[in-house]
Order: C-alpha cells, then sequence, then structure tokens
C-alpha cells in the first residue's frame, strides 16, 4: 500500500509464475488477434498476391487495431507490473502492426 510519503514499498510485484502465466495466455490471444487480422489482410477481396485498395484498406485497418491494442493491453501490463506479460504481449502486438503497416504501404 501507500505509505505516507507516497512511496510504493509495500506493492510488489507480482510472482515470476503469474507473471508467465498471464503471458502465456495473452500471447496466444495475441497471436489469435493477429492471425485473423492477417487472414482478414489476406482474403480482403483483391486477387491472391496483387495489390489492390481493399488489400491495402484492411491492412491499415489491422495496423490500427494491433497498434491500439498494443498501446492499452502493453501499458495495462506495465501498470500492474507484470514485466515478462508485456513485454511478450508488446513484441507481439507490435511487430503486427509493423507488418500490417508494410502491407498496406506497399498496397496503397
Amino acid at each position: 500500500m501507500c505509505l505516507s510519503d507516497g512511496s510504493l514499498e509495500g506493492m510488489g510485484s507480482p510472482s515470476v509464475w503469474v507473471d508467465g502465466a498471464v503471458a502465456l495466455v495473452l500471447g496466444a490471444a495475441t497471436a489469435a488477434l493477429v492471425f485473423w487480422l492477417g487472414w482478414r489482410v489476406l482474403f480482403a477481396g483483391d486477387n491472391f498476391g496483387s495489390p489492390g485498395p481493399r488489400t491495402a484498406r484492411a491492412a491499415r485497418r489491422a495496423a490500427w487495431i494491433s497498434g491500439g491494442v498494443m498501446a492499452v493491453a502493453g501499458s495495462g501490463l506495465l501498470g500492474l507490473r507484470l514485466w515478462i506479460a508485456a513485454a511478450v504481449h508488446l513484441l507481439l502486438a507490435g511487430s503486427a502492426t509493423v507488418l500490417f503497416t508494410g502491407i498496406a504501404v506497399e498496397h496503397r
């Protein structure tokens, strides 16, 4: 709890086991989201592998979604001091954001 001087000495970090379990569960959920968004971008309506506005629009939408998920969930995990889970989540969602942004730029 907070002491009278405003420090957080009484609040410790969660155990490594809790952090690892959250990282495993949230990592699987983030991977499933990235797979689903990638599926939507891949089959957005344009011919497979050809540049088109539908693919670019779907990739931009996927980049915004994965970027928002990265920011909200990542900052929440860091606020809860779940360092391992935050690092895994930020790595997965951040790399998906970069991937989808690159697809959107390429197919513009």
